[in-house]
């Protein structure tokens, strides 16, 4: 589950990232995000594997939600979008940390959920303290889509035989 989890949250990323980069309209962004959430949702729902991969799905479907909807309405709620960024990193980071406690390494759940938090630190700060700055939401915008790539390979780094911890 944590695979295609890894590779759904990916795709959301790189689509959100692809949006406020500057490259794609809000509402066909906003579809295929949404389906995205929808697959996480049902995963969440549907297979309640371990807490820590249950945790990073159900956290995952709601900030896709989140997501299409604030690029369904085209920005018009960015503040409030900044607000649960900044609560989806704090999360994030408290999983972190418990990971790394429990095991003296992080594994590809960590070292994932790690990015995801400084992306959306990132993305509190595009959205909620500077949101009047464009080129700054289109450089989050594009961070946001490299480290969506860098998630969904996550997902099929177990396929690949590549070991990713530290």
């Amino acid at each position: 589950m944590a695979l295609l989890t890894f590779i759904v949250l990916g795709a959301i990323l790189v689509t959100y990232g692809w949006y406020w980069g500057g490259v794609s309209e809000a509402r066909t962004s906003a579809y295929a995000m949404g389906a995205g959430t929808l697959i996480l949702t049902l995963l969440a729902a549907f297979n309640p594997a371990d807490p820590a991969v249950w945790a990073l799905t159900a956290l995952g479907a709601m900030y896709g939600g989140l997501a299409t909807a604030n690029a369904w309405n085209e920005g018009a709620q960015d503040r409030t979008y900044g607000l649960f960024a900044l609560f989806f990193a704090f999360a994030l980071l408290l999983g972190v940390a418990a990971e790394s406690n429990a095991t003296d390494s992080l594994s590809e759940i960590g070292l994932g959920a790690l990015l995801l938090a400084i992306v959306f630190v990132m993305h509190f700060i595009a959205a909620a303290l500077v949101p009047t700055v464009k080129g700054f939401k289109a450089f989050v915008g594009w961070i946001t889509l490299i480290v969506g790539v860098v998630v969904a390979f996550f997902g099929y780094a177990d396929a690949l035989d590549i070991d990713i911890s530290m």
